[in-house]
């Protein structure tokens, strides 16, 4: 039975660097979450600000693993239009990150980052440690 996690990204102004949590669990740079094929993975955003673009990058990290993203929506996603993305059926370990931007109060803009959150799709392949 597929599952969907609530990815809480947190931005301060000031700051560019974002920090996450999963389902309510604080997460530092590089931390792994594990998913199965099927399962959703929404986003959230945390700030005093509206997001005004917002996209995810993912790539792979181990060169045996296959395909070029672990999330049906593809390998470059934009998060503003489609906030829960599908994890599709590539196991392995895959990294993503999120950058976006908001709409600050005063006409202008501020710019942040999601650095390396990394997600395990499935169990260890032997061929992807």
């Amino acid at each position: 039975m597929s599952q969907t996690h609530q990815l809480v990204v947190t931005y301060v102004p000031g700051q560019t660097l974002a920090t996450w949590s999963l389902d309510g669990v604080q997460h530092e740079d590089g931390d792994q979450f594990q998913v199965q094929p099927g399962d959703k993975v929404s986003f959230q955003f945390d700030g005093p600000s509206d997001i005004a673009e917002c996209v995810l990058i993912c790539g792979q990290m181990a060169s045996r693993c296959h395909g070029s993203s672990p999330f049906t929506e593809g390998n470059r996603v934009n998060l503003k239009a489609n906030s829960t993305v599908t994890v599709g059926k590539s196991l392995g370990v895959w990294g993503f990150t999120v950058s976006f931007s908001t709409h600050n109060g005063d006409g202008t803009s501020s710019f942040y980052y999601l650095p390396d959150p990394e997600m395990q799709v499935g169990t260890m392949l032997p061929d992807c440690e």
